[in-house]
């Protein structure tokens, strides 16, 4: 599924648009403070996030849904995730019918949506 345009800031103020993502491989994680298994597999995503980050043609971001973004800041500073949260709950609301998390999505280069994977199932380091 093609990602429609979007322009959205992070919670360090960086805007954030389609645009950025085109000619690189980007894995966006959706997920949001009160969603159990979102907690489980957000410090996965940080591991991801530190072996990625230096490489110039991937990305790693999440998308942020919860309904009261002030919950958002305290809790990634409190379990100290450095990965860009961007608070999307409008964004994601309007991209899927159904918002079942936490989601992931492989973006291709070309900003459509290669694979999804719903749900956390536990599987530790093999995640």
């Amino acid at each position: 599924m093609p990602l429609p345009d979007f322009e959205l800031q992070d919670l360090r103020g960086r805007i954030w648009r389609l645009a950025d993502l085109r000619g690189k491989i980007t894995f966006i994680n959706i997920w949001a403070t009160w969603c159990g298994p979102c907690r489980e597999e957000l410090p996965y995503v940080q591991k991801l996030y530190e072996r990625l980050k230096d490489h110039p043609d991937v990305l790693v971001l999440t998308f942020n849904v919860d309904a009261d973004v002030g919950l958002v800041e305290p809790y990634v500073n409190k379990h100290g995730f450095s990965f860009p949260v961007i608070p999307a709950y409008s964004y994601v609301e309007s991209v899927l019918p159904l918002v079942s998390i936490p989601r992931n999505w492989l973006v291709g280069q070309e900003g459509t949506v290669v694979l999804e994977q719903v749900g956390f199932g536990g599987q530790g380091e093999k995640w």
